[in-house]
């Protein structure tokens, strides 16, 4: 990863082109949105992705500026700064199949506790419901990497940053408090960002709905956030993925029922 400058401040060519490295890593993520998104009339193509596109991008700049201060890597941006570091984490099949072993178990729980938390009329489908091979292509090149530069690389990089200064007390590096409450608030901010997306599919966001969006998707936010924090943003990315293709074999287990 880069190194701060002794005021812990990056370099900007270095943050630039950085920057520039993860918001293209985001583009087939991007790109993914048209397969559960088409465009409508009246609505130019570039308006649906303009959104996270700028989410996209600011984040990624965000993290190139505070992820180095705060103590957390990325492989790509290790290179594009000039490391001699492989891009392929360190033992990459175990980070991928933690996030299959999570997709499979989080998906059978949420599909066999559907009763408790679906409304009759106008509940969300469950994750194994829900699935298909589009929007297996959205969550891994969407969700797998798009999201962890926003969530992860840049906010959770924003929030121990902020934290330090506020808690930290001049310590040279991020105490593992600020680091968890960071890994935290990034998952709770994480898991509140799924229920927009549940509003405007209709959905009537009950309590008992709101509990199980929060538990599930702020669980995987604490996984990614601890794999970011202890290993690297790619690392992430593959615990992130495998997730989503862990929903596979219990997507099957319970239409072959």
């Amino acid at each position: 990863m880069t190194s701060p400058s002794p005021t812990g401040e990056v370099c900007p060519p270095r943050v630039g082109r950085v920057t520039l490295a993860l918001v293209a890593m985001g583009v087939p993520g991007l790109l993914s949105l048209f397969l559960v998104y088409p465009p409508s009339g009246g609505v130019a193509p570039w308006a649906i992705l303009a959104n996270p596109a700028i989410l996209l991008a600011a984040f990624a700049f965000a993290g190139a500026s505070a992820a180095p201060v705060a103590g957390f890597s990325s492989r790509v941006a290790g290179r594009v700064a000039g490391a001699n570091t492989s891009l392929v984490p360190d033992q990459w099949h175990r980070f991928l199949a933690l996030g299959i072993v999570l997709g499979c178990a989080v998906g059978i729980a949420d599909h066999v506790t559907r009763p408790l938390w679906q409304a009759v009329h106008a509940g969300p489908p469950s994750l194994v419901e829900a699935w298909s091979p589009a929007g297996l292509v959205v969550g891994v090149f969407y969700g797998g990497v798009i999201e962890e530069i926003i969530m992860r690389w840049g906010l959770m990089s924003l929030l121990v940053v902020v934290f330090r200064r506020l808690f930290g007390r001049g310590a040279p590096r991020p105490s593992s408090n600020v680091v968890w409450c960071a890994i935290t608030l990034s998952a709770l901010i994480f898991a509140a960002g799924h229920l927009p997306g549940l509003a405007a599919e209709g959905a009537v966001i009950g309590g008992p709905l709101l509990f199980r969006t929060l538990l599930w998707n702020g669980l995987l936010g604490v996984v990614f956030g601890a794999v970011f924090a202890h290993r690297d943003l790619e690392s992430a990315m593959l615990c992130h993925a495998g997730f989503h293709i862990g929903l596979i074999p219990a997507a099957l287990l319970f239409f072959s029922l």
